[in-house]
């Protein structure tokens, strides 16, 4: 058999909103075939509940602050990139004699090409190559494969897919409450909230009808059984206490992987905690390739192998530096206890600039200067109750601040060194102590 293609779908902000996770009030048959077909991750997590690190850490297997995206692209969202492009899937499946394709847009670069990249479809050729709805990607495809007819068959490729369905703003019209509104328990009972719901819901099902259409593409062309799919998306749902939060809601993601020409399992549910970064060193191993240095994940290849008792870890690590605000946090997450860390205590602790319109949707009360969380996840799956000054917990707080501190240590987090600054903010001291030496 050839090389597998390798097609890595990423959604914006959809969190686990989907049917095979327990969401009755969507339709997303598509989803479910996933499920069917492949492998779903119940455990997987980001590394950030933030657009651009999220993607950028789930394509080079390193996180936010280890390949330099620690915020958004742009010089008017603090102009971050990619500092290490090489490490980028799109990069190293090009080094390895594998075509590569975007269809549709990415967030993780200013500029596609630059991170290996040697087309675009379903967008507009440069930047970050547009073409944000979902609709279109399966007849791109299609008209892709059919013009490159040794396309996957004598020369595989990497193909990666973004789409902006389900992140806000959401249409009106395409409002879905057929089955009923999913009512958050982090949120209150409120017929806006139900509204903005009804709306994002309506989007989960176009983001179906869209992997459906891709779906029959590859299948139509006969590259479904020899393409590593790997389906997920950046992190969780943009409501309150959600997106921009270390909260689960945060940071939880759907994550599906399919390969029937490498006979891994089908119609399987695994539950180990799983992150993005580990992703990556994966992919690449099931393809022959050797993983780049440096590399944060951990590959769960032998669990996809079939060896049932395979750990892939059992700590998980987030972060948060840069988005709408500086707001640098970091965390860990293992089966049963969330701990957070705040290095710069926000006067709103949960509320990114864009949702705090929203502020009054919150049901439980927002922290307000914490250094310190600490969550029981069995006892308290909202996450309301913050242990971390509670007598009975100090050592436990104290030896998850000590496994973060070593995890900042390994990875060299340069926030250990004191605040971060954006490229923007660099870029603008210089111009200015340029223009205040000049002036004497």
């Amino acid at each position: 058999m050839n090389k597998p293609n390798v097609v890595v779908f990423v959604s914006h902000d959809t969190g686990r909103f989907v049917n095979p996770y327990g969401y009755s009030t969507v339709d997303t048959p598509n989803f479910s075939r996933m499920t069917e077909k492949g492998v779903t991750f119940e455990q997987s997590f980001c590394t950030t509940p933030l657009c651009s690190p999220a993607r950028a850490a789930l394509v080079t297997g390193q996180y936010p602050h280890q390949n330099g995206m620690m915020g958004l692209p742009g010089d008017s969202l603090g102009g971050w990139d990619l500092e290490k492009k090489d490490k980028h899937l799109a990069a190293v499946f090009k080094e390895n004699g594998y075509s590569t394709v975007l269809c549709g847009f990415e967030h993780e670069t200013q500029d596609f090409f630059s991170v290996g990249f040697e087309e675009g479809i379903n967008g507009y050729g440069a930047g970050n190559n547009g073409g944000e709805s979902i609709l279109g990607a399966g007849s791109e495809i299609d008209t892709w494969l059919t013009e490159n007819p040794t396309a996957g068959k004598e020369n595989p490729f990497y193909m990666q897919i973004g789409c902006g369905e389900t992140h806000r703003s959401w249409d009106s019209e395409d409002a879905y409450e057929e089955k009923g509104i999913w009512e958050a328990p982090y949120l209150i009972d409120d017929p806006e909230v139900d509204k903005e719901m009804a709306e994002f819901q309506g989007s989960v099902n176009k983001l179906d009808q869209g992997l459906g259409m891709i779906m029959d593409a590859f299948d139509k062309h006969g590259l479904t059984e020899n393409t590593i799919f790997v389906i997920t998306t950046d992190h969780g749902i943009d409501f309150p206490r959600a997106k921009g939060t270390m909260f689960d809601p945060g940071v939880e993601v759907f994550l599906f992987m399919r390969y029937d020409g490498g006979d891994w399992p089908q119609n399987k549910r695994v539950e180990n905690l799983v992150s993005h970064v580990d992703v990556y060193p994966t992919i690449l191993e099931a393809c022959g390739i050797e993983v780049p240095a440096e590399t944060a994940g951990n590959s769960f290849l032998p669990l996809l192998e079939g060896d049932e008792e395979f750990e892939i870890r059992d700590t998980l690590y987030f972060e948060k530096t840069y988005h709408d605000n500086y707001d640098p946090r970091r965390a860990l997450r293992t089966d049963r206890y969330k701990y957070i860390y705040n290095f710069d205590a926000q006067t709103l602790y949960d509320v990114r600039i864009a949702t705090a319109p929203r502020y009054n949707w919150f049901k439980f009360p927002i922290k307000k200067y914490d250094k310190e969380e600490l969550y029981d996840l069995k006892e308290d799956p909202n996450e309301k109750n913050n242990l971390a000054d509670e007598p009975g917990y100090k050592d436990l707080c104290e030896k998850f601040k000590k496994r973060l501190a070593r995890w900042m240590k390994e990875t060299n987090d340069p926030l250990l060194e004191g605040p971060i600054p954006s490229p923007s903010h660099l870029k603008r001291s210089a111009e200015m102590k340029s223009l205040a030496v000049r002036s004497n």
